[in-house]
C-alpha cells in the first residue's frame, strides 16, 4: 500500500494530445482576434475630432466583428488540426503496422547455413546503421526506415540454382531475388494500408532501383557494407589470400560514404584483416606508392625473435592505454591527432601485431605495402606528420621495454628501435616528401634525427637547381633577354626532380642503415666470432646457421652500399647541373643575378654535405677496397675542379 500510495503521488500529470495542443493554441489565436479588433476601433475612436468620433455602440460592434471573426477561425483551425492529425496517425499506424508484419515475416524464414546473422537480426543491424549514420529516429524518412526493416525480405524465396557458376551467376540471382523483394514488399505494405507513395520509395530502395547518389539510397548501402566489415568479414576471408582481401576491401570501401568510412575504421578487425583494409583503403582514395613502395630492411631472424617474444610479455588489453599515456605525456598536442575512430586504444595492439606478422622475409613486401598506406592514410584524414614520429618512438620502445625481464631491457629496446627504424624506412620518405615548410621545420628539430643531414642536402641542392631554372626563364622571357638553350632547360628541370627523388631516397637510406646496425643478431648475443658459434652445430643445422649469417651481413652490407650511393648521385647531379649552367650565365638579368648567386651557393653547400657523408660511410663504415666502382665515382668528384666560383663569375665569358 505504501508502494503503490509513493507511485500515485509521483505520477506526473496527464500529458496533453497534440489534437488538445492544437485547439488550445486555435483559441489562443481567436482571443488575440477579438482584443486586436476592439484595439483598432478604440485606436480610431481616439484619432477623430468630437464631431467625427463614431458612437460607443459603433466601437462596441468592432469589438464584436473581431470576436466573431475570432470564434470562425478557431472552429476552421480546429476542424483542420483534427483531420490533419487523425491523417497523420492513421499513416503512421499503416507504419508501425508494416514494420510488426514484417518482423513476423522474417521470424518464420529458415537461417541459412552460410549466415552469420538471420534475418531478424539482419534487418534489426541495418536499421541500427540507418538510424546512426542520419542521426537519430528524427532525421529518418518513413520509406527508409520501411525499407532497412524490410531489407532482407524473403531473400532465400529465390533459389540461386540455374543461375550458372561465377561472379555472373551471382549478379544475376542477386538482381532477381533485389526485384521480387520489392515486389513481396509492396504486397505488405499495400495490405496494411501504407500509402501509395510511401510504399514506391521504400520498395525502389529495398530493390536498388534508385541511383547511388541519392542520399537515402547511399544510407542503405553504407549500413550493408558496414555489416559485412562488422559481422561476415571473418567468415568470408577464410578461402583467400591478402592480395584478394585487400582488393574486395577496396571496392568495399570505394561504395561507402566518408561517414561510413570513418565508422568502418572504427570497427573490431582481426590484425591480418586490418592490415588488409588499410590497404584497399589506400588503394580506393589512390594513396598507393605509384611504383612501389620504399623498400624496408630486413631484420635479422634473432631480432625478429626477440620482438615476437617480448610482445608476448605485454597485457595486450591495457597496452593501448599505456601507449597512449606515455604518448600524450610527450606531446599533449597529439590528442587531437589521435581522435579518430581507426586511433582507439583497443586498435594500437592488433597493429603492433599485424606488423610483426610481417616480418617474415618472404612477408616484406606487404608490410612496406601496409607500412605505406597507414602513413598515406594517417596523413589524408588526420594531422599526422613527420615531426610526431619522435614521441611515437619513445612512447612504444618504452611501454615493450617496461615488461622485458631485467637482463633483457637492453637488447629489448634495441630491437624495438630497429623495428621502429625499419617502420620509418618505408613511411618517412612519404611523410617528409609531403610536410609543408615549417612541418619539415618541426620534424629537424624533433628528437628524431629525421630528416637528416643528408636529406636536408638533397633538398638544398633541389631548391638550387629550381633558382638557377627561374633566373634562366625569367631572362629570357624579359624585353631583350636571349632565352636558354632547351637542352640547358631539359637537363636541369630532369636534375631537380632527380634531387626531390633523392630526398626520398636518403631518408629511406638512411632509417635502413640505421635499422640494419642496431638490430639483434644471433651472432652479436655470443661472446665468440660466427666461426665458432656454428662449431656446436651438426651437418644441415650448422649450414642453416652460415647462411642466415651470410643473408644478415649481405644485409646490411646493402645499406651501407645504399648510404654511399645515394649521396655521392646528389653531388654528382648537382655538379652535372652548374656546369651545364656555365654557359649561360652572361644571359642573367642584372637584377636576378642575386638570386642566381644564391640557388649555386645551395648547390655547392649541398654538395659539400654530401661528399662528406660520402667519405665518411667510405672510409669508416664501408671500408676501403669493397667498392671499387663507387670510389672511383667519388675520387672523380673530389679531383675535379669546383665550378661554383665560374658559375658566380658574369664578368668571365
Amino acid at each position: 500500500l505504501k508502494v503503490g500510495k509513493l507511485v500515485h503521488t509521483a505520477r506526473p500529470a496527464r500529458l496533453r494530445s497534440p489534437l488538445e495542443i492544437c485547439s488550445g493554441m486555435a483559441a489562443a489565436v481567436a482571443a488575440a482576434s477579438a482584443v486586436v479588433g476592439a484595439t483598432v476601433a478604440a485606436t480610431v475612436a481616439s484619432t477623430l475630432g468630437p464631431e467625427s468620433r463614431p458612437r460607443g455602440a459603433v466601437i462596441a460592434v468592432a469589438a464584436g466583428a473581431g470576436g466573431l471573426g475570432g470564434f470562425l477561425l478557431w472552429r476552421l483551425t480546429r476542424s483542420a488540426a483534427r483531420r490533419g492529425l487523425e491523417g497523420a496517425l492513421e499513416v503512421a499506424a499503416a507504419e508501425e503496422r508494416a514494420l510488426r508484419l514484417v518482423d513476423l515475416i522474417h521470424a518464420c524464414q529458415p537461417r541459412r547455413f552460410e549466415d552469420v546473422l538471420d534475418e531478424t537480426s539482419y534487418c534489426a543491424e541495418v536499421e541500427r546503421w540507418v538510424l546512426e549514420l542520419r542521426g537519430g529516429p528524427i532525421h529518418v524518412p518513413p520509406a527508409l526506415r520501411l525499407a532497412a526493416r524490410a531489407a532482407h525480405l524473403e531473400r532465400g524465396a529465390v533459389s540461386s540454382e540455374g543461375f550458372g557458376e561465377g561472379r555472373q551467376g551471382y549478379l544475376s540471382w542477386r538482381a532477381k531475388a533485389r526485384r521480387r523483394q520489392g515486389e513481396r514488399l509492396e504486397e505488405v505494405l499495400l495490405a496494411v494500408g501504407v500509402e501509395r507513395g510511401l510504399v514506391a520509395r521504400a520498395c525502389a530502395l529495398v530493390a536498388k532501383e534508385l541511383p547511388i547518389h541519392d542520399v537515402d539510397m547511399q544510407t542503405m548501402e553504407d549500413a550493408a557494407c558496414l555489416i559485412f566489415l562488422g559481422h561476415r568479414l571473418c567468415q568470408f576471408q577464410a578461402d583467400k589470400d591478402d592480395g584478394k582481401m585487400a582488393d574486395i576491401l577496396q571496392k568495399t570501401w570505394r561504395k561507402m560514404s566518408p561517414q561510413a568510412q570513418a565508422q568502418a575504421l572504427g570497427l573490431d578487425y582481426t590484425p591480418r584483416m586490418l592490415g588488409c583494409l588499410l590497404e584497399g583503403a589506400a588503394a580506393a582514395e589512390d594513396l598507393q606508392a605509384s611504383v612501389a613502395p620504399m623498400v624496408a630492411p630486413r631484420l635479422p631472424a634473432a631480432t625478429v625473435t626477440l620482438l615476437r617474444d617480448s610482445w608476448a610479455l605485454v597485457p595486450q588489453d591495457k597496452f593501448g592505454d599505456e601507449f597512449y599515456g606515455r604518448l600524450f605525456a610527450e606531446d599533449e598536442n597529439l590528442r587531437e591527432v589521435f581522435d579518430i575512430p581507426a586511433a582507439r586504444p583497443q586498435n594500437v595492439p592488433k597493429v603492433v601485431r599485424m606488423l610483426l606478422d610481417l616480418l617474415d622475409s618472404e612477408q616484406v613486401p606487404r608490410f612496406e605495402r601496409v607500412i605505406h598506406a597507414m602513413a598515406a592514410l594517417s596523413r589524408h584524414f588526420g594531422r599526422f606528420r613527420t615531426a610526431h614520429l619522435a614521441a611515437i618512438k619513445k612512447a612504444l620502445v618504452r611501454s615493450i621495454t617496461d615488461y622485458a625481464p631485467s637482463k633483457e631491457k637492453k637488447k629489448t629496446s634495441q630491437a624495438w628501435e630497429a623495428f621502429f627504424y625499419s617502420v620509418c624506412a618505408v613511411s618517412c620518405p612519404f611523410l617528409i616528401m609531403n610536410d609543408r615548410l615549417c612541418e619539415s621545420a618541426n620534424s629537424t628539430a624533433s628528437a628524431l634525427p629525421l630528416p637528416s643531414g643528408g636529406t636536408l642536402a638533397g633538398n638544398l641542392a633541389s631548391q638550387g637547381v629550381a633558382l638557377l631554372e627561374m633566373c634562366l626563364r625569367v631572362s629570357g622571357l624579359s624585353q631583350g633577354g636571349t632565352a636558354a638553350p632547351e637542352e640547358v632547360l631539359h637537363r636541369i628541370t630532369e636534375a631537380r626532380d632527380w634531387l626531390m627523388d633523392a630526398v626520398r631516397d636518403d631518408v629511406n637510406a638512411y632509417c635502413g642503415l640505421v635499422s640494419s646496425f642496431i638490430a639483434v643478431t644471433a651472432t652479436a648475443e655470443e661472446d665468440e666470432p660466427s666461426p665458432a658459434n656454428t662449431r656446436g652445430l651438426q651437418g644441415g643445422a650448422a649450414i642453416a646457421a652460415a647462411a642466415a649469417a651470410a643473408a644478415e651481413e649481405a644485409e646490411r652490407r646493402r645499406w651501407l652500399r645504399r648510404s654511399v650511393e645515394v649521396p655521392l648521385h646528389i653531388a654528382e647531379l648537382s655538379y652535372g647541373a652548374a656546369v651545364a649552367c656555365l654557359q649561360c650565365r652572361r644571359q642573367i638579368k642584372r637584377s636576378l643575378q642575386p638570386e642566381w648567386v644564391a640557388g649555386a651557393k645551395l648547390m655547392r653547400t649541398a654538395t659539400e654535405i654530401a661528399l662528406r657523408n660520402v667519405s665518411t660511410n667510405l672510409t669508416s663504415i664501408w671500408g676501403k677496397g669493397n667498392s671499387e666502382a663507387l670510389e672511383k665515382r667519388f675520387s672523380k668528384l673530389r679531383d675535379t675542379e669546383p665550378p661554383w666560383e665560374d658559375l658566380c663569375n658574369f664578368g668571365i665569358s
